[in-house]
């Protein structure tokens, strides 16, 4: 049987890179966030986007409810 101190080491080890990966605005917290984005589908006119989205008004609730999340 090997020594519970290898074990204890390599699961520390193995656990060091998780905080930044997988917190709130970790890595994989972005990069899913970021897909999730891109698979909205447009659902307004250019005409809508000018009119609720254009400018100061990208992240009104407004341009969320007529358009989606905008970049």
């Amino acid at each position: 049987m090997q020594c519970p101190a290898t074990w204890v080491c390599a699961l520390s080890l193995a656990l060091m890179g998780c905080p930044e990966m997988h917190r709130p605005g970790g890595l994989i917290d972005r990069a899913a966030h970021k897909d999730a984005l891109e698979n909205i589908p447009e659902r307004c006119t250019p005409e809508e986007f000018r009119r609720y989205c254009e400018g100061d008004k990208k992240h009104s609730a407004a341009c969320r409810e007529t358009c989606g999340e905008t970049e």
